[in-house]
């Protein structure tokens, strides 16, 4: 008699889950991954970015392209990560921040990663809550290194970076950029 052998198939990393996050005013937020269907909501929480907040995140005074934000959007969730921050305003969703990790492929094992919050959410404590997400996704993922850069001049960044551990340099080519390296192994 032949013996059965079980084979196990490992189902793919799944995302995480949604999770509610209360601000230190009692207003409740949902931070969850972005979806190809959050296309609209997206668009809204860009074009509300004030021109400094913009600027910060783009390091430019461009507005990201209607492919752009489907870009940012429907992305491959092998290679990268975005988790948003919504809450209810008027009825509706309304996004009030992004964090997200793109896998670099030429460094296997870093990511690239970003932050841009709403203007009226910065200085609340969503940043930290939305940053150790991402961080506790990356991890999760096999990511061993976030980098990213800010402007220099982007203290609220800066700030937020050094709480969470990150190692900030100067960029050897340029004093207005600030590099950010952060090792997620132990």
């Amino acid at each position: 008699m032949r013996s059965l052998r079980v084979v196990r198939w490992h189902a793919p990393r799944m995302l995480p889950e949604p999770e509610t996050w209360t601000a230190p005013d009692g207003t409740p937020l949902t931070i969850r991954p972005i979806r190809a269907a959050d296309f609209e909501l997206e668009k809204q929480f860009v074009e509300r970015l004030s021109s400094a907040s913009g600027y910060q995140r783009l390091m430019s005074t461009r507005r990201p392209s209607a492919d752009e934000i489907k870009r940012f959007t429907d992305i491959d969730y092998a290679r990268e990560m975005a988790l948003i921050a919504t809450t209810a305003a008027e009825g509706r969703e309304r996004q009030v921040g992004v964090a997200r990790y793109v896998k670099d492929d030429r460094v296997p094992g870093d990511a690239e990663f970003a932050i841009v919050l709403a203007d009226d959410w910065q200085g609340r404590g969503l940043g930290r809550k939305l940053l150790a997400s991402l961080l506790a996704a990356a991890k999760s993922r096999g990511v061993r290194r976030l980098v990213g850069t800010a402007l220099s001049s982007n203290g609220g960044m800066l700030a937020l970076a050094r709480r969470m551990g990150f190692r900030l340099e100067r960029h050897p080519a340029s004093a207005t950029i600030t590099n950010l390296t952060l090792d997620l192994t132990p």
